[in-house]
């Protein structure tokens, strides 16, 4: 319609929006898990798109298909958003914390039983992932500070 006016966006849906960008974006740039190689293959760091090996054949950073990680990191992005949430004041730090509690398990809850309950008939192919809590760490830090922040006001 040619007289139509567009409503502004709201401040706090654009804090919203800029927040869950740069969250999604840790999410999905910093390590999530160590992985063990229960095989003859390396162990490495990984992270959403990315992995850095060191092994005999092969050192240094290779990128990975993101979507090979959704069974292990869907919750990682939950919480980038709740935490998101948390900034613009639209959750509670114990949901928050929550929620980056379960993102950080979520790695190990889905390995384990892999590597343990299937009765592999030589190598298995699926490795142990072992959480490294960086996100979760500085999700508990951002909560700390603007729980802080707000008792001020």
């Amino acid at each position: 319609m040619a007289g139509e006016i567009k409503k502004p966006i709201s401040e706090s849906r654009l804090a919203f929006f800029v927040i869950s960008v740069i969250m999604v974006i840790l999410a999905a740039v910093l390590p999530f898990a160590y992985r063990i190689d229960i095989g003859p293959g390396p162990d490495s760091i990984r992270a959403v798109l990315w992995d850095y090996i060191e092994s005999e054949w092969f050192s240094g950073f290779r990128l990975w298909n993101p979507l090979d990680t959704v069974p292990y990191t869907f919750l990682r992005f939950v919480f980038a958003l709740y935490l998101a949430r948390f900034c613009v004041g639209s959750a509670t730090a114990k949901k928050v914390m929550l929620t980056g509690l379960l993102a950080e398990l979520q790695p190990i809850i889905v390995s384990a039983p892999q590597v343990y309950l299937i009765d592999w008939a030589g190598d298995p192919l699926v490795p142990l992932y072992m959480p490294i809590p960086i996100m979760f760490t500085l999700g508990i830090l951002l909560v700390l500070f603007l729980k802080h922040r707000h008792k001020d006001d």
